[in-house]
């Protein structure tokens, strides 16, 4: 997986990002913000090249000062003292560009200043060179110099570097001809040979400008665009998190996560398990809660389907709220029914007192709806004690659940209870608070499982009936407002310890006040405006509206916030809107275009801070991957990236060393002798790199043989290597090959007689080292190439060139000097040592120090590119494996989500752009129940032989991963499962977008049979199962279809389900049914009985609210 992940960075970033384009010399960003941000960078990226520039100015300076004073005379007292000043300047910009208030501007002026400076060295050498002396071609050399590090290492835009360039150039030119008293025979050459010079200088800081212009600006937006994808990613990373975390506990979803990352990495140890894997705890010290909402179905026949969700989710979402402030957590909502617990996942010693809490809270806000709406609803609590088992069961469609003896006691204290009352067994008693007040609860009479069970229960008295009631449930009240408040501080402070962290927590309330106040104050600021004829839908609609996942953490800095409610997580983080007509268009589309904006923002915002806080520099600093030297990788895979990103720039590389190589032969053949050997080595060399330069930019035009070529050197890193090397040796070759043609032992007649020169005279030996530098250019032009071939090659060139004047060719130079100070006349014959008496600074020591000079600045340049190219590679790859980092939590959190919720669902909040409720009204959609009524009647046991019942939810977990595994095969791809209920498995069928079926498969018939057909298998596959477990475990499975809404409601632990008459239906079928017999509604049977589906006759069965009810029993299919 690591190599594809490397394969995909070095292809990604080979390619240009076209986020910037070139409008004649100034290369412009289609966005000023972004053009700002990197105008930053690159002052960030250059500063470190100023302060080498100025280290090498101040070193060749003091070379200068050391040759200057050695040549001991009156007026060069006054250049030494110039010289001196030339070199404190220097120290100090140094110092200046090293403060730490340091700005882009003032860079600006220091770049400015230097190049005044080096300008200033230039003219100072002009004036204070004695007349006679004075050549047109004089210091034609550190023009050079100056020229080419002026475009290459002053962080100064393409327009004013070019200016500058031309002014030095011209100036040089102007000044040099009008000054100059000897040599001038041949001015004509020597101007145009300076021109070339100039052009050739020119042309390749140019070129160097624009080609690290491209890599500079394409570094920076393939960072930001790395950066982009991280902040996407992790929003969405997070997003998916807070979701996960708002379904299931966070411990769950951690080992969850951790699985699923196993079975990816190491599918096998998947395969070798003989069970699945099962997350379940125990937990003792929990108090349980249900509740149900009496008249609830008869209310609820008045709604529409939207109006019901509405209703539900807005009720239930106030429940999760007092669950949140009773240290409560809510664990399933079943149609009307919602329980609760207390004590999880973390222990908690009130656990029994906020039970209770959360009992009256809720009666109090069912009291409010009746009061104000005249609908005959009340509320129903029953409370137990004990031991649960708590986590999840299955494969798909997980719902954190509880199970245990204590959680079915529980579920028959509310059923035994009383409507307005709290109904409490004993077990809580033993729990509760002395100051409690209790009364005799006589649950027995009404329930018979109490009764069989012999429980004792109670009553808790109301507030309203005792004022000692209400001051001890307000003092307990306040207590537990305290602690959450001691505990909110607690977590903000450790987060601003560590911002960058993230905290979830169940049920994210902006109201600080205790529930029952704000459930007071919601009544009383109503009453003066109800109406008595105020349905339910229209009073539930006053209150503060509950998204889904409303929950989740959200971003402060969003001011698209819906009027009146909570915001959704999926907003805020996100920034996508919803569809819904009521506020579709103009307002959702600039609500998108502002989000994308702060997108931007955030992006801009994170690479600004990164930029500044200089942390590439200091990852390059505390890098333990590199050496400091050789700059290479100490990683041999990550050297080996490196040299493998493709390379298209390199054939301008070839083509700039090409055109130096025509510069230095055009001013050879300007300068020098016309002699056959000059023609023969210009030309092979001409063609040498001709071929190079073609192979190197064959077009798709050239054959296929030129095209295999030019890919072969644009990727592979070795052949690039090779070429570079050729072609720059041949460069040097030629600079100075031409030297070895000429005579050295004429002396200075031979300069005197440049009207009538032999063909093997020399006459301006200067244009050797001249040449010399333009090609030490040409190693520059190679921006890719390795910084120690470089100085290598360099080394050698200088090497070279420097005992070739001082040595074997000294002759040539000491001749020139001597025809400078008699340009007319021989020395005298007493006098040959003149030349040394009369300590002037020699050519070849001009040369010497320039080519020093400009050596040492290659060196510098040469390295800084090399450092900054890696600095970049190793950013953007760190940037690169953080995508890939998000990219996989996001894969492993999508898996996670769509086991959750149906991934038509997850879409809506995860990728759909849709927020608030979600809700889908369906015409015909098949449910079915499927129970094992003798699983918790017969097999489980809370005993130490099956781990206090643990041992047991293993088998039934091994039953309903059976029942998800037939989930996955194609023919029941339009079955969804809805949820698991004890030992009760749900499913419904046509819930599933159109877009996965096959055209006609999405009719009704089709649907209802293959549901049927799924319960066949169902059957099938717990008859395995009990022979292969020694069980009897059997099914009772009821079906129904019709009309029905789904929805997801719920502030905190969202959860999708379906409701409906025909819900209702399909789960009397069940619980009315036979065991290991499957029962449909006759309608339903009509349906599938043309289909081949054999049924028994119909039978009428006693429905709860319906009445009787014609129903039949499905056998099989013919």
């Amino acid at each position: 997986m690591q190599h594809v992940a490397n394969q995909d960075f070095i292809k990604s970033s080979s390619k240009v990002i076209p986020a910037w384009r070139q409008d004649g010399f100034k290369s412009k960003f289609e966005n000023e913000e972004i053009k700002l941000l990197y105008s930053q960078y690159f002052f960030k990226q250059k500063m470190e090249m100023v302060v080498q520039l100025l280290i090498v100015l101040a070193i060749n300076t003091f070379i200068l000062i050391i040759l200057y004073f050695a040549h001991e005379k009156s007026w060069h007292n006054l250049l030494i003292l110039v010289l001196v000043f030339f070199f404190v300047c220097i120290v100090l910009l140094i110092q200046l560009c090293n403060t730490r208030t340091y700005s882009m501007r003032n860079l600006t002026i220091v770049s400015v200043g230097i190049w005044l400076l080096q300008v200033l060295l230039l003219f100072m050498l002009v004036v204070i060179t004695p007349p006679q002396n004075r050549t047109p071609s004089d210091h034609t050399a550190l023009v050079v110099f100056i020229t080419f590090v002026t475009y290459t290492m002053l962080p100064l835009s393409l327009l004013p570097t070019i200016i500058l360039g031309i002014v030095i150039a011209f100036s040089h030119a102007l000044i040099f001809c009008l000054m100059a008293k000897t040599g001038t025979e041949n001015i004509s050459r020597q101007i145009i040979s300076n021109i070339l010079v100039y052009t050739c200088s020119n042309l390749c800081g140019l070129y160097h400008h624009h080609l690290s212009e491209i890599a500079h600006r394409r570094t920076f937006l393939e960072t930001r665009g790395y950066v982009k994808n991280q902040l996407e990613l992790g929003k969405q990373k997070e997003q998916q998190e807070s979701l996960l975390r708002s379904v299931l506990p966070d411990y769950i979803a951690k080992e969850m996560l951790k699985d699923i990352l196993t079975n990816n990495e190491q599918p096998h140890k998947r395969m070798n398990l003989q069970f699945h894997r099962i997350y379940i705890k125990k937990h003792d010290a929990v108090s349980i809660i249900f509740a149900d909402i009496v008249g609830f179905t008869k209310m609820a026949s008045t709604c529409t389907a939207q109006e019901l969700v509405k209703i539900l989710n807005t009720l239930f979402g106030r429940f999760d709220e007092l669950a949140a402030r009773t240290k409560c957590m809510r664990i399933k909502i079943l149609g009307d029914c919602y329980y609760c617990v207390s004590g999880l996942p973390d222990p908690s010693p009130d656990h029994a007192i906020c039970t209770v809490l959360m009992a009256f809270d809720m009666i109090t806000c069912i009291k409010e709806v009746r009061d104000n709406t005249r609908v005959n609803i009340n509320m129903r609590v029953g409370i137990n004690t004990g031991t649960v088992l708590c986590g999840v069961l299955g494969l798909r469609k997980w719902q954190y659940d509880v199970w245990s003896d204590s959680v079915t006691i529980a579920n028959h204290m509310e059923s035994g209870g009383v409507s307005g009352r709290v109904h409490i067994s004993a077990a809580t008693k033993s729990y509760l608070p002395s100051d409690i007040l209790l009364e005799p609860g006589n649950g027995e009479d009404r329930d018979k499982y109490l009764r069989e069970q012999n429980i004792t229960t109670f009553l808790v008295v109301n507030p309203e009936d005792s004022a000692d009631q209400a001051a001890a449930l307000m003092n307990y009240r306040q207590q537990i407002a305290n602690e959450r408040m001691q505990q909110a501080a607690e977590e903000s402070s450790l987060k601003r310890e560590d911002p960058d962290s993230h905290s979830y927590t169940n049920g994210n309330i902006k109201n600080k006040s205790n529930g029952k106040n704000k459930i007071n104050s919601g009544r009383n600021s109503t009453n003066s405006d109800i109406d008595d004829e105020m349905t339910v839908h229209q009073f539930v609609g006053k209150w503060e509206s509950v998204t889904p996942f409303a929950a989740a953490p959200q971003d402060s800095s969003s001011s698209d916030k819906p009027a009146g409610g909570q915001t959704s997580m999926v907003m805020l983080q996100v920034g996508l809107f919803p569809m819904h007509a009521s506020i579709a268009g103009k307002k959702g589309r600039n609500k998108v275009l502002n989000q994308q904006l702060g997108l931007e923002q955030e992006v801009n915002e994170h690479m600004r801070k990164t930029i500044e806080d200089g942390r590439s520099e200091k990852l390059w600093q505390k890098s333990e991957h590199i050496h400091r030297l050789t700059l290479r990788f100490k990683s041999e895979v990550m050297e080996r990236d490196f040299q493998r990103l493709p390379d298209c720039m390199f054939k301008y590389y070839l083509a700039c060393a090409f055109l130096v190589f025509l510069f230095i032969g055009s001013i050879q053949l300007c300068i020098l002798p016309k002699r056959i050997i000059t023609a023969v080595s210009l030309m092979s060399a001409l063609v040498l790199l001709s071929i190079a330069v073609l192979i190197a930019m064959a077009s798709p035009d050239f054959c296929d043989c030129l095209k295999h070529l030019s890919n072969v050197v644009a990727e592979n890193y070795r052949v690039r290597i090779v070429m570079a090397v050729f072609v720059t040796l041949v460069v040097y070759t030629v600079a100075f090959i031409q030297l070895t043609y000429c005579q050295h032992d004429k002396g200075p007649d031979a300069h005197r007689n440049q009207r009538n020169p032999d063909e093997n005279e020399c006459h301006f030996p200067m244009y050797f080292f001249i040449s010399g530098t333009l090609a030490m250019l040409c190693s520059a032009v190679f921006l890719k190439l390795d910084h120690i071939i470089k100085d290598v090659l360099m080394l050698i060139a200088v090497t070279v060139y420097i005992t070739l004047m001082h040595v074997p060719y000294t002759g040539i130079f000491d001749a020139y000097d001597e025809y400078l100070l008699y340009p007319n006349q021989s020395i005298p014959t007493n006098n040959t040592d003149v030349l040394n008496k009369r300590k002037i600074l020699k050519l070849k020591e001009f040369g010497t120090v320039y080519l020093l000079m400009l050596f040492i600045a290659l060196i510098v340049l040469g390295y800084e590119v090399e450092r900054t190219a890696r600095m970049d590679f190793m950013q953007r790859r760190h940037a690169a494996q953080k995508k890939d980092q998000m990219e996989d939590f996001k894969t492993n959190n999508g898996i996670l989500l769509r086991n959750l919720l149906p991934g038509h669902v997850a879409e809506h909040f995860m990728g759909c752009g849709k927020i608030g409720l979600y809700h889908d009204e369906y015409a015909n959609v098949g449910v079915m129940f499927a129970s094992i009524p003798n699983f918790f009647a017969e097999f489980y046991a809370e005993t130490d032989v099956n781990n206090n019942g643990i041992e047991c939810m293993r088998v039934l977990n091994e039953i309903i991963a059976d029942f998800d595994e037939l989930l996955e095969k194609y023919k029941f791809n339009c079955i969804e499962k809805i949820k698991t209920i004890g030992a009760t498995y749900m499913v419904a069928a046509g819930l599933t977008p159109k877009a996965v079926y096959d055209g006609a498969d999405t009719d009704l018939e089709v649907h209802l049979c293959n549901l049927c057909e799924f319960a066949f298998a169902m059957q099938e596959a717990i008859k395995r199962f009990n022979k292969h477990s020694f069980n009897n475990f059997q099914l009772r499975m009821g079906i129904n279809h019709g009309p029905l809404v789904a929805g997801v409601i719920g502030a905190t632990k969202p959860q999708y389900d379906i409701w409906g008459n025909t819900v209702n239906v399909a789960s009397r079928m069940e619980s009315t049914g036979k065991v290991g017999r499957i029962q449909i509604t006759e309608e339903s049977g009509l349906v599938i009985e043309p289909h081949g589906f054999r049924l028994e006759e119909p039978h009428f069965v006693q429905v709860k609210g319906k009445g009787q009810m014609r129903a039949r029993f499905l056998l099989d299919r013919k």
